[in-house]
């Protein structure tokens, strides 16, 4: 199969079971927006992101979401070349999955969008990924106290507020001026000084691991906007 100029840039590397899925070696169910479901490999994109469903089965949908070639997570939310195409992508494939093309026995239920860093985070791959899940319903999002107070580490147009949850000793969320909910959030073209700023703020704040997450919900706008990181400790399994 060919290669673009980030697989050059990220090399693929021997051993590593992301790499060989996304060079059709080893056997997966790919899927992409636009209701694509195959096991063949040469059916999807050779040089984009690729999605394929998780052997996991907890939820209803578990999909991985990674870039082209090998980057650590760290590399691939720390170069805009890699997470500008990948997060629409994302997105779009998890909205397509459990909010518009749903099944007609099963109420669209929504998604999370999670990344994992670190093994207090469960980050069981080095290949950076991004988990597209069918939002639980028994495992609930940080909150942000009504009238809290932005951090010192927002910035600009980029805002940081302290969230809590039960499932991590410490969590913020990270929002932008004047927009409201999701869709405009992660369509907005300062989602990049968003995602710097998130990238540093949680390697200084929780540098032993983290996770970003963010959920889409069956709505208007997909829900209030908002990136949480979570960290601090050890963090429960994401799904």
């Amino acid at each position: 199969m060919e290669t673009g100029t980030t697989d050059e840039k990220y090399p693929l590397r021997d051993g590593c079971v992301f790499c060989k899925i996304s060079s059709g070696y080893e056997p997966a169910r790919y899927v992409a927006p636009g209701g694509v479901e195959s096991e063949d490999r040469e059916e999807l994109d050779a040089h984009g992101p690729l999605a394929f469903r998780n052997r996991l089965t907890w939820l209803r949908v578990m999909a991985l979401v990674v870039p082209p070639g090998h980057p650590s997570q760290e590399q691939l939310w720390t170069d805009r070349d890699l997470y500008i195409p990948l997060i629409p992508y994302a997105l779009a494939l998890g909205r397509e999955l459990t909010i518009d093309d749903v099944p007609t026995d099963v109420i669209p239920e929504g998604f999370r969008a999670i990344s994992n860093f670190g093994r207090i985070a469960h980050q069981s791959q080095d290949h950076a990924h991004i988990h597209i899940i069918a939002r639980p319903d028994y495992e609930p999002m940080p909150e942000v106290a009504a009238g809290a107070t932005p951090l010192e580490a927002s910035s600009g147009d980029v805002v940081v507020e302290l969230a809590e949850v039960i499932s991590a000793p410490w969590s913020v969320r990270f929002t932008l001026t004047g927009v409201t909910n999701q869709e405009e959030m992660w369509s907005d073209k300062r989602l990049p000084d968003l995602i710097d700023a998130a990238v540093v703020t949680a390697e200084k704040e929780s540098p032993q691991g983290y996770r970003f997450a963010a959920e889409f919900l069956p709505k208007s706008g997909m829900g209030d906007a908002g990136l949480f990181i979570l960290g601090g400790g050890q963090l429960d399994l994401y799904a």
